[in-house]
């Protein structure tokens, strides 16, 4: 046994706080501290998979920049935190920065529940928790009685847990900066960590209650526009200015569709597939970091073996590993080669089971026979190729495109992008085309999850059945009726009224809806187009079989909720016809029928007509 004495190795510290009370191993990160906020932007968002660490660096920040307030300014707590570590070389910095800050600090981790009133319950609680670290600003004499009326709202639960009052968790931000800066005469610095969990939470619940409610018509799964509108106010300090000093969100997806930081300036992200190298090693291990641990717990004879089962993440230009494997392996085998017992190393799946992919129960049924492809290629040690969706988006999530599936996976941690390859592909096209990057497996340990949580769970439902493929080729075939049986519990479980409700036009919704369903068989037909030019307009979506003698021509309706939808479906084939939409198909020899299908949409359901167009006889 060693005589070395080896500090206490903490899985999973709740904070940074807690690992220096407990004088627990520390990979020193602090130099992010300046490189943050010395960033000229206001607000920064920083996006990586769950379990990278995103929860020790947000409570380190919180902790080099939080005023005392037993005694303000006073630094002493920060000199024993952070003594012996980077950041207390850079004394200009630290006398700027170190303990001279209000700091408002929230994690969203918790905020969940089957419903949205459940899961409001939980925002509300999270905030009282928060306003209550601030209850002695209530004593403030530079506070008015407004400001501390406002603050006592917020210390006070009971009053937080109605509904009806929910305008003071929205502006609770903007009430707790307000009394920080008339307090310490300084604009607070704002950090909030999981911030896109109640998000998918919702959506995922939202998924799961339609197919629960799906007989019940009076039900709209309208929980994830609730809590997207719940957290625009929430976030909407970000857009003030004159109100922080500057904002730190973590997350796992730039949400940025449903306009959650619309408005807001000088705004920074950087996630799994930025190139931004000032950033890329400040979540998660670098190599250089992984040995130096491996080392001081003398297992750096087992190096090998962590690279081969928790390394292969790359972020721009360093390899990552994910800390909560890195750790887990140490305390897992440190203790038996200490005592000799160590026969052989124990290379456990330490992240199976701490990530959750709730967002990806959303798309069994709905990925193609290429997906099942990808899927292998990926198992089999290969890279697979995608249209990455940069602002991966909760609400787009019922559109079961696959290119958002696979984006998904990535920035989700069960991939990693593959550098190389992406660049050369990069270096082909034109810099204007769709963003195509390779991805893969980083190692393997993700394989072996993947292979049990992605590949077996989704590949037999993709073999079984593609409802996409399905209703493509009964539009092909002119059945209606099979159609419109198929896409009216589509739009129940995933067609929120609410999303209709919109300043643009109600049938861009369902066009949307449609190509969102279409996308996920497009290899399985042939010239698939949307909002193409054709006969005396432009049709809105138009597809062949994949040998070539069948079109179909879809034009997309949309009507009041008493009007008759059959009605409608048909004056969207008449528009075809008189607009000779068809027409420029029959230039096409071997097509020799083209299906017309009008499809007429009011809120969740919709009405499916087909009339068969034969190709003029010569």
């Amino acid at each position: 046994m060693s005589s070395k004495q080896f500090l206490p190795l903490l899985k999973g510290p709740k904070n940074f706080k807690e690992l220096k009370d407990q004088n627990g191993y520390f990979v020193d990160k602090t130099e992010y501290i300046k490189t943050a906020f010395t960033d000229t932007d206001s607000v920064l968002l920083f996006t990586r998979p769950r379990r990278f660490g995103k929860t020790l660096l947000m409570t380190m920040f919180e902790s080099f920049l939080q005023i005392n307030p037993e005694k303000p300014f006073d630094t002493s707590v920060q000199q024993n935190y952070f003594k012996g570590t980077k950041i207390l070389e850079d004394k200009e910095f630290c006398s700027k920065f170190m303990g001279q800050y209000p700091v408002i600090s929230v994690s969203l981790k918790d905020v969940d529940g089957d419903f949205f009133e459940d899961a409001y319950e939980c925002f509300a609680s999270t905030i009282f928790r928060l306003a209550s670290e601030y209850k002695y600003l209530l004593n403030s004499s530079k506070l008015d009685d407004s400001d501390k009326e406002e603050l006592k709202n917020l210390t006070t639960k009971s009053y937080l847990l109605q509904l009806k009052n929910q305008i003071s968790i929205k502006d609770s931000l903007r009430t707790l900066a307000t009394a920080l800066y008339k307090e310490y005469g300084k604009y607070p610095i704002l950090l909030i960590d999981e911030y896109d969990v109640p998000l998918a939470n919702a959506s995922f619940h939202d998924l799961q209650n339609s197919k629960t409610y799906s007989k019940d018509e009076s039900f709209i799964a309208d929980y994830h526009s609730r809590m997207v509108t719940l957290m625009k106010a929430f976030l909407g300090i970000l857009k003030d200015e004159d109100t922080l000093t500057k904002a730190v969100l973590t997350g796992c997806l730039k949400v940025a569709k449903n306009s959650l930081f619309t408005g807001v300036n000088n705004f920074t992200v950087n996630t799994v597939t930025s190139k931004d190298a000032k950033y890329t090693g400040m979540i998660g291990f670098t190599k250089e970091e992984t040995n130096q641990i491996l080392k001081d717990y003398e297992l750096d004879d087992y190096t090998q073996q962590v690279k081969e089962h928790y390394d292969g993440y790359k972020f721009f230009d360093k390899e990552m590993f994910c800390p909560w494997d890195v750790v887990n392996f140490i305390k897992s085998n440190f203790e038996f080669k200490q005592n000799g017992q160590l026969t052989e190393i124990e290379t456990g799946n330490y992240w199976a089971g701490t990530t959750s992919d709730k967002s990806l129960s959303g798309y069994i049924g709905y990925l193609t026979d290429k997906d099942n492809q990808r899927m292998q290629d990926l198992v089999d040690g290969k890279s697979i190729s995608f249209i990455l969706n940069e602002s991966m988006n909760y609400d787009c999530l019922p559109q079961h495109n696959s290119d958002d599936f696979w984006s998904l996976l990535l920035h989700s941690g069960y991939l990693t992008l593959d550098w190389v390859q992406t660049k050369k592909e990069e270096l082909k096209k034109d810099s204007k085309s769709n963003k195509e990057v390779f991805a893969r497996i980083p190692n393997l340990e993700i394989l072996e999850c993947f292979d049990k949580n992605i590949k077996e769970r989704f590949a037999d439902v993709v073999k079984k059945d593609n409802l996409a493929l399905n209703i493509a080729n009964a539009l092909l075939e002119g059945d209606a009726q099979f159609v419109q049986g198929k896409l009216g519990p589509l739009l129940r479980s995933f067609a929120s009224v609410r999303d209709t409700a919109t300043r643009s036009p109600h049938e861009n919704y369902y066009h949307g809806f449609l190509n969102g369903i279409f996308t996920n068989c497009k290899d399985n037909l042939g010239e698939y187009h949307s909002n193409i030019e054709a006969g005396d307009g432009y049709a809105d979506i138009t597809f062949n079989n994949l040998d070539g003698t069948k079109s179909c021509v879809i034009e997309i309706k949309v009507c009041k909720e008493k009007e008759s939808r059959a009605k409608k479906a048909n004056e969207a084939i008449e528009q075809i016809l008189e607009k000779h939409y068809a027409e420029s198909f029959f230039e096409d020899e071997n097509i020799t029928s083209v299906n017309a299908i009008g499809i007429a949409f009011s809120g969740k359901n919709c009405a499916v007509a087909c009339k068969v167009i034969e190709a003029k006889q010569s």
